[in-house]
């Protein structure tokens, strides 16, 4: 008995720290069903899932990482042989030490919905479903901007692609810089010219 009044206790403090701290917050009470956040203006993906090739680091723009962090000092790409999904992994290394990178990733994801789901609440329960989410507006089908995650999230026919924007919020110097890591998402975004 002991024993269990003690897991209930730490499951108890785990869940109250992550809902203080973590990027989760309840959906329940929410008002659904307003679908403003959708690019009425969205005209058809400029690639289809199919044609995407499986190493994405073609469409990620280096010349435009260089710009974006101006103090790196080289910058790798994964040749997409690591990973089982249309993607690539990108290294901005800010000195000359081994582990001294900053990450970020692009992948696609062909959507799977269950059968009478709809992609638009689907859309709507994701971006309420987090703290720092917000609706980015003109991108895809649309787009949400995860702060928290560095993740951008855009919504294309049949499939999205998720960037995850190089940076980190626990080496002291990057977090000093402040950078808008929004805006560094919608710039790599756009000069992949998949949007």
């Amino acid at each position: 008995m002991k024993k269990l009044k003690l897991i209930a206790i730490s499951i108890f403090i785990s869940l109250a720290i992550t809902g203080c701290f973590g990027d989760k917050k309840t959906v329940v009470g929410q008002e659904f069903g307003d679908y403003s956040f959708i690019n009425e203006k969205f005209a058809g993906n400029k690639i289809a899932f199919s044609e995407l090739p499986k190493n994405l680091c073609s469409f990620i723009n280096e010349n435009k990482l260089r710009e974006l962090y101006p103090s790196a000092s080289k910058i790798l790409f994964d040749d997409g042989k690591t990973f089982q999904s249309k993607s690539c992994r990108f290294l901005i290394y800010m000195g000359e030490q081994e582990y001294d990178y900053l990450g970020g990733t692009i992948f696609a994801q062909e959507d799977v919905l269950a059968e009478g789901e709809d992609w638009r609440e689907t859309w709507e329960l994701k971006k309420k479903a987090s703290k720092s989410a917000e609706y980015i507006l003109g991108l895809g089908k649309t787009a949400i901007w995860i702060e928290r995650k560095r993740e951008l999230i855009v919504k294309m026919d049949n499939y999205s692609i998720t960037i995850t924007v190089p940076g980190s919020a626990f080496k002291e110097e990057e977090v000093a810089k402040k950078r808008n890591y929004k805006n560094i998402a919608l710039e790599i975004a756009k000069s992949t010219n998949l949007f």
